[in-house]
């Protein structure tokens, strides 16, 4: 059995393609399971039920497993006993991280918005079938994670995919499926300031200490703006329990695409430049990856 896992603090890219790459090593002949290494946001939720989809097992242990990432290649965001199981395969559309094999592996790694564009490639370069309930995942993933096609991280090859997908999903009104998508992506009511800088937070190591980042998308700043205070509070929680540098939190607005940047640790005074009235805004900034991150790796240099 081979165990496809996305990475901790599982986001919905994280979560479909693990299903559907396990569907694509079942079209091998080959027997394998998704599993999760965290609970489902609603955003995911509401793709799983449009899909008829259960979400994968929970399983934060690999050791004596033979495993399949996606999603990642950060040894910061994989199971922590990851170096007890054997990896036969990634699938990724982030950095090349740390991650190493003892044995040869499949490795398919391409600078697109979404795993499941690469996934859905993959389906087509060997010919094995997609059935609705895979082309709703897939295609749910890719709008999700390019945020609609807004996000800077989007290529021709996600466009591309999403129109094969659409109608092998059967979807008759695109920009209706993108709409309902963003209004589940955006829920974040009733949660606390714990839960939301959870959401979607991921590790990094740099320069020798860890750093984490997380990201919530919003229809509007407003949406948080009596939250900033418990928030940073959060962010400072975490970098005294867990001995980080720097922990960040990107409040991006999907609409404007505007992010405003939350931020704590000894390593918080290298960004102070960038202050005006003790708020830093990122302007044009929807991605982490793209444009958060690789940002932040320079300054924090």
């Amino acid at each position: 059995m081979i165990l496809v896992v996305g990475h901790k603090n599982p986001d919905s890219d994280s979560i479909c393609s693990a299903l559907v790459a396990a569907e694509l090593l079942k079209a091998r002949g080959l027997e394998a399971k998704a599993v999760r290494q965290g609970e489902i946001n609603r955003e995911t939720q509401h793709i799983l039920t449009t899909a008829g989809a259960d979400q994968p097992e929970l399983r934060t242990s690999v050791a004596g497993e033979k495993v399949w990432l996606v999603d990642y290649t950060d040894l910061a965001q994989a199971p922590d006993d990851l170096n007890e199981a054997e990896i036969l395969g990634i699938v990724d559309h982030h950095r090349l991280g740390d991650v190493m094999t003892v044995n040869p592996l499949e490795a398919w790694i391409w600078p697109v918005g979404c795993t499941s564009t690469i996934l859905f490639n993959l389906f087509k370069m060997e010919n094995a079938p997609i059935t609705k309930q895979t082309a709703t995942l897939m295609i749910s993933a890719i709008l999700s994670d390019t945020v609609g096609f807004a996000s800077p991280t989007c290529t021709q090859k996600d466009k591309d995919a999403v129109a094969e997908l659409a109608v092998l999903a059967e979807i008759e009104d695109l920009d209706a499926f993108i709409q309902a998508l963003l209004i589940a992506k955006t829920d974040i009511e009733g949660l606390s300031a714990a839960q939301l800088v959870e959401k979607d937070l991921k590790a990094y190591p740099f320069n020798g200490r860890d750093v984490v980042v997380g990201q919530i998308e919003l229809a509007t700043l407003d949406q948080v703006a009596i939250m900033i205070d418990a928030l940073e509070a959060d962010l400072e929680r975490r970098c005294e329990q867990e001995n980080l540098a720097f922990a960040a939190l990107m409040l991006t607005d999907i609409t404007t695409a505007q992010t405003r940047l939350l931020f704590k640790g000894e390593w918080s005074e290298k960004l102070a430049k960038h202050l005006s009235d003790g708020v830093l805004m990122m302007e044009n900034t929807l991605s982490r990856k793209k444009q958060g991150w690789p940002w932040l790796q320079a300054e924090l240099a």
